[in-house]
């Protein structure tokens, strides 16, 4: 038995009741909306159906539209309190005042018969479709229209008793229908607007519960920013000593302590720069607003940042405006802001660019402009670049650091003031960032601030350092050759963050040969030229990232046992699967210890060692034994060639004799042939054909037991050679088109009765087989030839039904045939071997794509000291 499900709870009841009841007035109102227009616009069928009442009816028209005003002042003054039985009644009265003007236009007209009829039901289903009623509100709608109507006809001229009942019935009928339609369009409605307003209040609780967990979150992130900012801050400071007395270090820890400077600077100001979002978000924070002139503000925020352009060979210049320009704002936060656009501008613009910062007044803004000739920005990018998180991903900027929270922050801190920040950027020649703040009218001027500053809090001026901490660009002196170490194993690192490379490379060039690289998109050039036994890769690079570059070297037979491990910061269950899915052998999570990566890297290079070597002699071992099986064919087949060799040889001493004899002693019986009868003649013929093929079998017995040695060699044309076999098999080719295409120029060097003799064994062959299978198209062969280096390619193809591919293997063995018996000995094949052999060439068959048996002969061409004959 079925569970019945459990009904909503009575609060959201309750709050479904009360958004009904303020749903019912609007509900009512715009029904009445409709009515007011609807009601009029039927004056002009009261002018063509009863013109003589049209003023009447008018005026009945125009008086309910009145009513239907009044009611729906009514709700208007009551929208803030609406009691529920004073909206319905009203909303009922509304109706009923429509069905009661029908009404009485039935009645001065033709009762029953009345085409005003079609208004009450038209009026019955829109108010039950529009306003959400109740089930006995309805049914009051419907009964009380009925009521109305039934009087309407009553009090007609024209009704009557019983001619007008059948009419009045059904018209009574349909409206009673039309009640149960009501109905259940009520139920349905009902049932659709609980549940959207069910869905909307579930809605409604989650929004309220995210914002809650979203202010927890914002809460959260501020409080961990903040205990962050003082170990670091108690990190730089001492750092910040150690490195002010330079020569009391070692240069590999002076080295570090600048590593470990820089970047805990960077650390600090993505927390500042994550701290300032967050008590944006919070709204705590009070504009501590003052009116200053623009210029010395201006000029000392630049002259702060000035060496970091140095660094880059950039030029900083200020423009200065009208010294009476006056800024109203925080200068703290404009500070922020102005800070934030001109290391942006630093970061993104190449070395030897310029930068200018200039400012003016626009009307009742000030307005401050930062230009700069660097990458510029994507027009696909413009309309994103504020927003939070998101960067541009430009050849130039893959090689910078940053989260997308500098302009993000900026835009943020503008607005705060009531102003805007805007963008104008063309990939290649720059960018220019606009902002422009509000001036208060009637502010008094003060000073402006000769080093602006934030809050007071301890370490002030370690953040403000931090907000100014740019990267600067590698010194070539510096930067570490593509290959260093001289180790016998050799790593290749791939990593676009240059101090992490730096470590790393440094770390591992103790004990092993170094390739490196900024780019993902040098990687598999680099692996095919220096086949490194260990390649660490960034999960994170420019042009490809480490997960694409782990599928392609997977991809390629030539670095199989190269030991591939990734580097990330992603610590998840799914990234590793996908690491290893790539084809990864380890993954490495930041941050790491020395001796962590060294450990590893370590046993990985060894395992791709042990790998190496390992599929070394599985290959020389592979190609050992293939030596060896060949070595073995060759062997049988030279046993067995000998053995048929020996064979043929006793055959032919034993048969020889006597067939010379048979052969003798039918030339001699030829000399009496006339005194023959014609049965002796015919039996004679019979002989004689039966010793020629003995003879046939001999023949190609001794080419094959004992093949001419070709000592003596001669040079002439293929084509003379291939026009001989053509002539004597003739007879076999007489139904075949043989399509020649071999220049009279090609030249071979060899017996020409011996390779005259494999043109005719390949003729007699080919006519054979289009003889017992002839094409429809007509029985073909083409021969064609081309020179490959020292040899001719000569190629027998026709259009036959070709070699089946269970025999190809088989086909030039000796004795070996498909024909019926007596059609052939099978030897064809194998003395064109053996000749070819013989001759240094070769030959081999197979089957042409366009169908057909297809052979290919290599034959060697004609040396230089030989003349053609």
């Amino acid at each position: 038995m079925k569970a019945r499900p459990a009904l909503p709870d009575e609060p959201l009841r309750e709050a479904y009741r009360q958004h009904n009841n303020r749903q019912l007035s609007r509900s009512i109102i715009v029904a009445n909306a409709i009515a007011l227009v609807g009601m009029p616009s039927g004056v002009l069928l009261d002018y063509f159906l009863y013109p003589e009442r049209f003023a009447l009816f008018a005026a009945i028209r125009f008086g309910v539209d009145a009513l239907l005003l009044a009611i729906m002042g009514i709700l208007h003054l009551r929208r803030h309190h609406p009691a529920r039985p004073l909206v319905s009644s009203l909303g009922i009265l509304s109706l009923l005042l429509m069905t009661a003007s029908f009404s009485l236009m039935i009645s001065l007209t033709e009762g029953e018969r009345s085409p005003y009829f079609a208004g009450i039901i038209l009026v019955l289903l829109t108010w039950s479709s529009l306003l959400p009623w109740s089930v006995a509100e309805t049914l009051i709608m419907c009964l009380g229209s009925l009521a109305i109507y039934t009087v309407g006809c009553l009090t007609s001229p024209g009704f009557s008793l019983p001619a007008s009942l059948p009419l009045f019935g059904f018209n009574t009928s349909f409206i009673l229908i039309t009640t149960l339609v009501c109905i259940g369009v009520t139920l349905f409605l009902s049932r659709v607007r609980f549940e959207d307003f069910r869905l909307r209040h579930q809605l409604d609780v989650q929004n309220r519960e995210l914002q809650e967990l979203d202010r927890q979150k914002t809460q959260f992130f501020a409080n961990i920013s903040h205990e962050l900012r003082t170990p670091l801050t108690l990190i730089l400071s001492p750092v910040e000593s150690l490195l002010s007395r330079p020569d009391q270090l070692d240069a590999r820890v002076h080295e570090s302590l600048i590593l470990v400077h820089r970047n805990s600077l960077r650390l600090l100001k993505l927390i500042n720069d994550l701290l300032d979002l967050t008590r944006l978000d919070q709204g705590g924070d009070v504009l501590r607003r003052q009116t200053f002139a623009v210029g010395p503000f201006v000029r000392g925020i630049v002259d702060s940042v000035r060496h970091l352009g140095l660094t880059k060979n950039l030029r900083l210049r200020v423009e200065d405006g009208d010294p009476a320009t006056l800024l109203t704002a925080d200068a703290s936060r404009i500070e922020k802001v102005l800070v934030n656009l001109l290391t942006n501008a630093i970061k993104y613009t190449p070395a030897g660019g310029s930068i200018v910062v200039a400012w003016h007044a626009a009307g009742q803004n000030t307005a401050l402009v930062v230009r700069d000739t660097g990458v510029g920005i994507p027009a696909e990018d413009l309309p994103r670049i504020f927003d939070r998180f998101h960067q541009v991903r430009s050849n130039l900027t893959n090689q910078t650091q940053g989260v997308g929270i500098g302009l993000a922050l900026a835009r943020e801190l503008v607005e705060e003031h009531g102003g805007h920040i805007e963008v104008e950027s063309q990939p290649g020649h720059g960018s220019t960032f606009r902002v422009l703040l509000p001036l208060e009218s009637g502010a008094a001027v003060t000073p402006a601030p000769a080093a602006p500053s934030g809050p007071e809090e301890p370490f002030a001026q370690a953040f403000r350092s931090a907000d100014r901490a740019v990267r600067p660009p590698a010194d070539p002196a510096d930067e570490l050759p593509p290959i260093l170490g001289q180790g016998e194993t050799t790593v290749l690192v791939a990593d676009d963050e240059i101090d992490l490379r730096r470590f790393v490379t440094a770390l591992l060039a103790e004990d092993h040969r170094i390739v490196q690289t900024p780019h993902g998109g040098n990687v598999l050039d680099l692996a095919a030229e220096h086949e490194p036994d260990l390649i660490l890769l960034d999960w994170m690079m420019p042009g490809k990232d480490g997960l694409t570059l782990c599928r392609e070297l997977r991809a390629s037979p030539l670095h199989r046992d190269a030991k591939i491990m990734l580097l990330t910061a992603r610590i998840d269950e799914r990234s590793k699967l996908d690491a290893l899915a790539a084809g990864a052998d380890d993954f490495l999570t930041k941050p790491f210890s020395s001796a962590e990566v060294k450990n590893r890297v370590a046993n990985l290079v060894r395992a791709a060692r042990l790998q190496r070597d390992l599929r070394t002699r599985n290959d020389e071992l592979r190609a050992t034994l293939e030596k060896l099986q060949r070595t073995e064919s060759l062997l049988i087949q030279s046993e067995k060639m000998n053995a048929i060799g020996s064979l043929s040889a006793g055959l032919l001493h034993e048969i020889n004799n006597p067939l010379n004899y048979t052969l003798t002693a039918i030339s001699l019986v030829h000399q009496f042939r006339d005194t023959l009868t014609p049965d002796l003649r015919e039996l004679l013929a019979d002989i004689e054909e039966g010793m020629g093929r003995i003879r046939d079998v001999i023949t190609d017995l001794r080419t094959f037991a004992h093949p001419e040695s070709p000592d003596h060699l001669t040079v002439f044309p293929l084509l003379d050679a291939i026009r001989a076999a053509q002539k004597i098999a003739a007879g076999e080719l007489r139904d075949c088109t043989v399509d020649l295409a071999v220049s009279a120029e090609l030249l071979v060097s060899g017996q020409r009765t011996q390779l005259t003799h494999v043109f005719i064994n390949l003729f007699d062959n080919a006519a054979k087989a289009l003889a017992a299978h002839p094409p429809a198209a007509g029985a073909r062969i083409r021969i064609s030839a081309e020179t490959r280096g020292e040899f001719l390619a000569l190629t027998f193809v026709d259009n036959g039904p070709g070699i089946p591919p269970a025999i190809l293997t088989r086909i030039f063995d000796p004795f070996f045939t498909t024909r019926e018996v007596g059609a052939g000995m099978g030897l064809g094949l194998s003395i064109c071997h053996t000749i070819l052999q013989a001759h240094g060439g070769s030959i081999t068959a197979g089957n042409d794509p366009a169908g057909g048996a297809r052979f290919l002969l290599q034959i060697p061409t004609a040396r230089e000291t030989l003349q053609p004959c």
